[in-house]
């Protein structure tokens, strides 16, 4: 059985928004010696990019599957992201550790509940009037 392409598309991506928290934790340590600061920075950009594709993705899913949390989900982590590349860019240096963590956190949850709770595969499109409520 071959997974739809929305559903492998948003697989892919939640999982690079994962990795690239992992990558970000790990030059977050290296910051703290004072070296790796603009690739910090750049990679952050880069994760704000992914979590927002992803919530674009989860959002054709849930048109497709009916999974509104699975998008929630994705659509909060992208938010999250904004305000973690903000809070960097303001040099809010424990906020912005303590929203990278939870950060970490949700992106593999994320990941996670995409690999292994999608929701229905082949379910025809959802009618909008399901969506409304």
């Amino acid at each position: 059985m071959t997974k739809h392409p929305i559903l492998l598309t948003l697989q892919i991506v939640a999982t690079l928004s994962a990795l690239l928290g992992v990558v970000q934790a790990v030059l977050g340590f290296r910051i703290v010696s004072g070296t790796w600061v603009p690739s910090h920075g750049m990679i952050g950009n880069l994760t704000f990019v992914v979590a927002l594709v992803a919530a674009v993705v989860a959002f054709l899913w849930m048109r497709r599957s009916g999974n509104k949390s699975l998008f929630m989900h994705a659509a909060g982590m992208a938010v999250v992201a904004l305000a973690q590349v903000a809070m960097g860019e303001m040099g809010l240096r424990a906020p912005h550790i303590a929203v990278g963590v939870a950060y970490l956190l949700g992106a593999v949850a994320l990941a996670t509940l995409a690999i292994r709770k999608p929701g229905e595969v082949e379910a025809p499109p959802v009618p909008r009037e399901r969506l409304q409520g």
